[in-house]
């Protein structure tokens, strides 16, 4: 975290993860309400506004997937059918994968394409992994005063009953569930999200909380200024 430009990502990693964690509760309190229709009072300022902070979210964890990719190896996997799902869900076309990762590129450019660019977009993408899976270990163990998902039934609050990845293929499914459920808080009604994606819907956020406290907790250490949270008309 000594690099300069690590650092800065580091930074850019915790205004995505405090500003998509203050998009998500703020929406959930103003757009949702349980087991009834909740008018949605949103304007086409606010809708932009909060479709560029999931792009932002959503570009996160896609780098984050990637730098999980780069970062398996075959003695991290422990069964041979885990592998070949590793195998067939990311691995299996190199070619894809380097276009994925943003190391193919058109012939008009390739010569502009420096090792210290291939480099630093490798780094970005390991770092956004190491930030991923360092929030989803902590998750379980969030303090029950630091847990603000609006519709925590539990009391005390927890998210001490999601588990955290223990093997590859887990840690990937979790990844791609939280860009499966950003891709529907883009396109889908708040309201339906919270009717009948309940369980991802939590993940995603205590994801994105987990994100935020981690950043918060390392802000002090790297003499970071901290994020300002939205501001909430419900509290």
């Amino acid at each position: 975290m000594a690099n300069e430009g690590s650092l800065y990502e580091f930074v850019h990693i915790s205004e995505i993860a405090v500003t998509t964690r203050d998009l998500l509760s703020l929406n959930l309190k103003q757009c949702t309400q349980p087991g009834k229709r909740s008018k949605d009072a949103r304007t086409r300022s606010d809708r932009q506004v909060e479709q560029l902070v999931l792009q932002q979210a959503r570009a996160f964890v896609g780098r984050a997937r990637e730098g999980f990719v780069l970062s398996v190896r075959q003695a991290d996997v422990p069964t041979k059918g885990e592998l070949r799902f590793l195998l067939e869900r990311v691995l299996l076309d190199w070619s894809s994968l380097r276009k994925e990762l943003g190391i193919e590129v058109d012939e008009a450019s390739a010569a502009d394409m420096t090792s210290e660019e291939i480099t630093r977009c490798v780094r970005q993408q390991l770092l956004a992994f190491g930030v991923a899976a360092t929030a989803l270990g902590a998750l379980p163990r969030t303090p029950a005063e630091d847990v603000t998902f609006p519709y925590s039934y539990g009391q005390p609050p927890t998210y001490g009953d999601i588990p955290t990845p223990s093997t590859p293929a887990e840690m990937l499914h979790r990844l791609e569930e939280v860009e499966s459920m950003l891709w529907k808080l883009m396109s889908m009604e708040w309201q339906t999200l919270l009717d009948h994606y309940y369980g991802p819907l939590r993940r995603t956020y205590g994801f994105f909380e987990a994100n935020a406290r981690l950043a918060q907790q390392e802000a002090e250490r790297f003499g970071v200024k901290k994020t300002k949270r939205f501001s909430s008309p419900t509290g």
